[in-house]
Order: C-alpha cells, then structure tokens, then sequence
C-alpha cells in the first residue's frame, strides 16, 4: 500500500465542485481514511458518463473479471499503477484508451519514519477543497467498476518530509478535465499530462497514530 484517500467534502460541495450530481446520493459519505485494502469505494466521473458522479470499487480488475475483487488483489495490488505499467502492462493498455476516469479526493496520507517510529501526515489543498486523481476504470463481469489511481514523482513539498514513498496521485486540474475525459483526446497529450504533472498548493499537517 503506498497512501491512502481521504474525502470529507459533503455531498453539496462535491456537486457544486464538479457540476454534475451524485448518481447514488443516499449512499454518498465523506470519508476521513479510505484504505483501498479494505475493498472500498471512491467516487469517479467516467468517460462512459462524464456528466454525473458514479461510484469505483478502489483496486482495478480486470475487464470483463468474473472472480471476486480479494482473490484478484491477493496475486497483484492495483490501487495504484505508474505511467510505466500504464503503457505496458496488459491490465491497464486498453482501459487508458477506452476508459479513464476522474477519482474524486480532498486528501491523500503520506508516511515517515522518525525514531523508529511511522509518523503520519495528511496532503490538503491549502482550502480544502476536492481536486481530481487521475485514474482508470475497468468493469467486472456484474457490472461493477473498479478503478486504480495513477502516480506520479512527489512534488518538493512532499520531498521536505522525508515521505518513505517517492510517488504522490497524478492530480488533473480542472481545466485538463474534459481533455482527460475525451475519447478523442490523442496519445501524444495523454502521455503530455502524465509525465509533466500540474503542481499544485498543497499543505501537509501531522495526523496523531
């Protein structure tokens, strides 16, 4: 496991982030600690639906997967994937084409090790207000989604604190969300938005074990 999501943002400042509406709005809860190990949900905009917000299994499978989300994670960890595996690995070349996706956060937990022991810290916006991860989908035999998000290298912020991991979420500003959306959007920009990634305000506060 390399972090974990937090969400807290409420179903009004979701909605009015995005503009678009909860598909599912009475099982929408914010989220102080998503752990993608635990076989949770995050919320996602899909190119298959761009104008309303769905809900991903966090841990990708593969398409079409008939077996169950633990026995898959058990062989391989998809919460998360690298521009590397994403243009190489058979689990994720088709989906980057056919279905990316938009995960929604208001915060990833990132660790260091200080005194032998692991220190916790939470990565905010400086307003906290949600931002989007880049990620993609796949849909399992049952018609479920499950999603992986993509990393990038830590900003210097992250850096400052000896973070033990040396990768952060791909973040997608707004103004790239509909490109990263588009089914015509070419490879060339695709691969433009994964290897120069935007940079962005963030503040890091210590969370208490």
């Amino acid at each position: 496991m390399k972090y974990k999501l937090s969400n807290i943002a409420s179903k009004t400042l979701i909605e009015d982030f995005t503009k678009l509406k909860l598909k599912y709005p009475n099982i929408y809860k914010p989220k102080r600690n998503i752990d993608g190990l635990k076989e949770q949900s995050v919320s996602i905009i899909t190119m298959e639906n761009p104008n309303i917000i769905s809900q991903g299994i966090w841990g990708i499978l593969p398409h079409n997967f008939k077996d169950s989300w633990g026995a898959f994670q058990k062989i391989k960890n998809t919460i998360h994937t690298n521009k590397n595996e994403l243009f190489n690995n058979i689990l994720y070349k088709e989906a980057l084409f056919k279905r990316r996706c938009l995960i929604l956060a208001t915060g990833f937990y990132i660790y260091k090790i200080k005194n032998n022991k692991i220190i916790r810290y939470l990565v905010e916006k400086k307003n906290r207000e949600p931002f989007y991860l880049a990620g993609i989908y796949n849909v399992t035999d049952d018609g479920f989604k499950t999603c992986t998000i993509i990393n990038t290298e830590t900003e210097d912020v992250l850096d400052a604190y000896d973070n033990i991991y040396n990768c952060m979420p791909l973040q997608i500003p707004k103004i790239f969300k509909n490109i990263w959306l588009d089914n015509t959007t070419k490879l060339d920009n695709l691969k433009y938005m994964i290897s120069k990634p935007y940079l962005s305000n963030l503040i890091v506060q210590k969370i208490a074990s």
